[in-house]
């Protein structure tokens, strides 16, 4: 599969998860999630500005039974030079701890080592321990620390990095 930029993007599945593109056709069901899963949501520029970027890929986890909402969750990130850069991950409140996430995580894990990226880095909150360990399974470590990061707190945010 292909994405709008002519990328390959494969759908992977397991169980009722399917790992595939995101599209703007999903923008309304993405900016639900969003606003359910964060104090500062991203706004639907900010979406729409990802899915024609050239750099980014854009992830939907998709679940086929899912009762007329097939979105689950999404995951946003960057691949510049050498590195992934993963900037925005939510999943449904009530599609929660059922590893969507981590399938998300893997897919676009899956995809950087397809097209040969070397490291994969993000930034999450220091108090998203739900997150931070999602990250640790997969290997990622502590790289640093952003002072400040999150603008709705001032929260700083903790650097992971994982070397592909």
């Amino acid at each position: 599969m292909r994405d709008a930029r002519g990328m390959a993007v494969g759908v992977e599945k397991a169980g009722d998860i399917e790992i595939g593109p995101l599209t703007e056709g999903d923008l309304d069901e993405v900016l639900r999630i969003e606003r359910a899963s964060f104090t500062a949501p991203w706004s639907p520029g900010m979406f729409r500005q990802d899915l024609n970027f050239p750099l980014a890929r854009c992830l939907a986890a998709r679940c086929p039974q899912g009762g007329g909402k097939p979105l689950a969750g999404y995951l946003i990130c960057w691949f510049v030079a050498d590195e992934v850069h993963i900037t925005n991950l939510a999943v449904r409140r009530d599609r929660r701890n059922r590893g969507i996430a981590g399938r998300l995580v893997e897919g676009a894990l899956n995809l950087a080592r397809q097209c040969g990226m070397r490291v994969c880095t993000l930034e999450v909150r220091r108090s998203n321990e739900a997150a931070r360990a999602l990250y640790g399974k997969f290997g990622f470590e502590f790289r640093g620390i952003r002072p400040g990061y999150y603008s709705d707190n001032n929260e700083d945010a903790l650097v992971m990095a994982l070397d592909l």
